[in-house]
């Protein structure tokens, strides 16, 4: 009988570690996938051409991107309006002043996604006069930062975008202060004779 009891004991543990093999082999296969599904999202780098996308502002006026940059260049901020984010729209405003007539646009992007209410709240707190425009479903935000994962900061989210489409500098904000974008800003209105 113990013969007995240990060859069936031998079955059990031999039956656990196949198991244990094919459920090892589900999770490898699987994360696999999703690795291959996060490496078909490329984040865009320096000298990559700027992808194009369309949202409306939160007064439903539609912005396209390709559009403004056939005429200006571009700054664009992706925001969740963390505590970081929120006190470096002052700064944003005083850069827009600064540059407008030296054709830059700067352009911010919200990913709150559905609480459109917060970011109407602090577009009128700050009086932004920049275009602040809605992206509920995360789309333009993942063109450009990946996947956004709700109440995070997108990983990459300032980018600084030629007139014509070339991204010429890429920073993260807050990180980036007021003289860092300035100096970015006035490099490129040089190169643009402004």
């Amino acid at each position: 009988m113990t013969q007995q009891n240990s060859g069936y004991a031998q079955k059990i543990a031999f039956s656990g570690l196949v198991t244990a093999f094919f459920v090892f082999g589900m999770l490898c296969s699987a994360l696999g996938t999703k690795a291959q599904a996060n490496e078909k999202i490329a984040v865009p780098k320096m000298g990559d051409r700027a992808p194009d996308f369309t949202l409306q502002d939160f007064d439903g006026k539609s912005f396209t991107l390709s559009e403004l940059m056939k005429t200006k260049s571009v700054l664009i901020w992706f925001t969740n309006l963390c505590r970081g984010c929120q006190p470096e729209i002052p700064d944003l405003l005083r850069l827009r002043s600064r540059y407008e007539t030296k054709d830059i646009e700067i352009v911010a992007v919200s990913v709150l996604g559905k609480d459109r209410e917060t970011v109407e709240a602090v577009i009128r707190k700050n009086k932004v006069t920049f275009p602040f425009l809605y992206d509920p479903k995360g789309a333009a935000t993942e063109l450009y930062s990946g996947k956004y994962v709700p109440a995070t900061c997108p990983l990459t989210n300032i980018y600084l975008i030629r007139k014509g489409g070339k991204i010429v500098w890429v920073s993260h904000l807050p990180g980036a202060d007021e003289k860092e974008l300035s100096s970015q800003l006035d490099k490129l209105t040089k190169e643009a004779g402004k």
